[in-house]
């Protein structure tokens, strides 16, 4: 069995932050109820400005990505009442993971799976992206067990702010406790938002081509993104997840020199609210496949029945063709 992370930093840290909010509504609708206020009142309050503070994270998110927005293909533009069904849909996925999924995440998605479930083809190990952990990914690995795959693992970056590389160095260590505890010779890797670029960095620097059968990368930031510009002094993986850095286009050029060794595919969406450009979350057609998905914007995509979808087509399509398995 893969060592249990339990509790990661981020994890205890929004724990905490959940404990505190909760708190202070706890504490000012007792303080207004015993001044008179109608309790159902004072509760329906809390509930609208704890969504009204999601609300506004999405926004926030929503208007720099729009600015920097790629331009977009006809048969990607989308109306106004799916923007507007976009956009609730992002603030719900926002309503979910801020705080629960990660203030819980060593309940809701433990390293290991479950012992006993039916399972098809190589062990898949999950990768979520930056500031997040693995309870960001609870609906991808409950859709996956439910669906004939349950030998699914999952790891939390670490450490949070110091580097891809150290991420990745993380995930490497990771992938040798899965195929140790399994006994298998590569794994299927998943991974949403920055965890598509650990992937990447794992096959190209840290022996993972070696390793891996097969990559998916969603809403992935291969160029950066709009969204870290300023915030770089915060730690070296924000400067590397700004938009067109030095050191993502030159990891660019040194993994696209030559088509990838094993399937990647990159999951895309031309209204990502996170990653912008949003075509900066494409591969070069040579070096794998992109999968256009319009109308879904980043959070959602870690809920998204569509994208589940996609995850099990793509891992159906390769566990039933022999010819895609890259050889030993």
């Amino acid at each position: 069995m893969v060592q249990e992370q339990g509790f990661t930093g981020h994890g205890r840290g929004f724990f905490k932050a959940l404990l505190v909010e909760f708190g202070l509504y706890a504490l000012i609708g007792g303080w207004c109820v015993s001044r008179g206020s109608n309790p159902l009142c004072v509760l329906l309050t809390c509930v609208l400005i704890f969504g009204l503070l999601r609300l506004l994270m999405v926004a926030g998110n929503f208007g720099p990505t729009w600015k920097a927005r790629s331009a977009k293909r006809v048969e990607h533009e989308i109306g106004c009442a799916t923007t507007l069904a976009m956009v609730v849909r992002e603030w719900w996925a926002a309503v979910l993971t801020y705080p629960f999924l990660f203030a819980f995440e060593p309940w809701l998605v433990p390293n290991n799976p479950p012992a006993g479930l039916p399972h098809r083809g190589l062990p898949i190990v999950l990768v979520p992206g930056f500031f997040t952990n693995r309870g960001y990914l609870h609906a991808w690995r409950q859709y996956l067990l439910k669906n004939g795959y349950g030998q699914v693992y999952a790891v939390s970056p670490e450490p949070i702010f110091e580097s891809v590389e150290k991420n990745a160095e993380h995930v490497a260590r990771f992938v040798d406790e899965v195929l140790a505890d399994t006994g298998a010779e590569r794994v299927i890797l998943l991974g949403h938002s920055m965890g598509g670029l650990v992937i990447r960095l794992y096959l190209h620097r840290f022996g993972g081509l070696a390793k891996a059968a097969m990559a998916v990368a969603v809403g992935s930031p291969f160029h950066g993104t709009v969204l870290t510009e300023g915030k770089e002094k915060m730690g070296q993986i924000l400067s590397q997840l700004s938009r067109a850095n030095p050191w993502a286009m030159a990891f660019v050029a040194e993994a696209e020199a030559a088509p990838c060794p094993i399937p990647f595919i990159a999951i895309w969406s031309p209204h990502d609210s996170i990653v912008s450009p949003q075509t900066g979350a494409r591969v070069a057609d040579h070096y794998g496949r992109n999968i256009a998905i319009p109308g879904i914007a980043h959070m959602e995509m870690v809920n998204s029945g569509h994208v589940m979808r996609l995850l099990k087509q793509e891992l159906d399509a390769f566990n039933g063709d022999a010819r895609t398995a890259p050889a030993n």
